[in-house]
């Protein structure tokens, strides 16, 4: 099954009050230097740091946000998946 993880060079911090992904400058030719996030995809970059399927993603913002039905989610967090990863903020395993 295939696993994301964000990529080295790439992280998540807090600016006032808004989520932003920065890139380290090595990694600028590749991906864009700043890029705001909401609060739940912070959240889904949060579970990718160590690798997570997509199926693990569901599951954890079902847990977080109390969706009781997570597979619903899954056209959402798919989709911020494949931003992520046409950015090249994200290693696929």
């Amino acid at each position: 099954m295939t696993r994301y993880k964000t990529r080295k060079g790439v992280v998540l911090t807090e600016i006032a009050g808004e989520y932003v992904l920065v890139a380290a400058k090595a990694l600028l030719d590749e991906c864009p230097y700043v890029t705001q996030l909401n609060e739940s995809s912070a959240f889904l970059w949060r579970q990718m740091v160590h690798g997570a399927t997509l199926d693990e993603l569901e599951t954890a913002i079902g847990e977080e946000y109390e969706i009781e039905d997570p597979a619903a989610a899954s056209a959402a967090i798919e989709g911020f998946v494949k931003q992520m990863e046409e950015m090249h903020y994200l290693e696929v395993l």
